[in-house]
């Protein structure tokens, strides 16, 4: 009796771990993003949707200031500092997300394969570590 409560233990415990993977990303793709946004953080901060298919995106600010949510184009990462000129880098962005606002949004994920940069791009929010991913698969 207590080797089969241990399996059962054992099953349930590793189904929690996978659930767990794939709300951060880490699972199939989905064409959902879900993210809570804190002072100076994405939850999950990594995110896998399909090459080319129509994103839905929500977000929940509950930091204590105003936050972004910013997708660069492949290959061009942030590096010191969010500036004017990774402005023209930009794939995609929801800004001016309010402390304690709710926004949605739908985008189209790229269509090239690979794993994209995304920032806070209000001024010392990618310096404090507000950094994410966007891993696009081929479907």
């Amino acid at each position: 009796m207590k080797k089969f409560l241990f399996c059962v233990a054992f099953a349930a415990s590793f189904a929690l771990l996978l659930t767990a993977c794939g709300n951060s990303g880490g699972g199939a793709p989905s064409t959902s993003i879900n993210v809570t946004i804190t002072d100076f953080a994405f939850t999950p901060n990594t995110f896998t949707v399909p090459a080319g298919a129509k994103i839905s995106f929500s977000a929940v600010n509950n930091g204590a200031g105003e936050h972004s949510f910013v997708i660069m184009k492949l290959g061009h990462d942030v590096v010191g500092h969010f500036t004017s000129a990774d402005q023209a880098n930009v794939y995609w962005e929801k800004d001016h997300i309010a402390s304690g606002q709710t926004v949605s949004d739908t985008f189209t994920a790229p269509s090239d394969p690979g794993t994209y940069q995304i920032v806070c791009s209000v001024p010392g929010h990618f310096e404090a570590g507000m950094v994410a991913k966007l891993v696009v698969v081929k479907q």
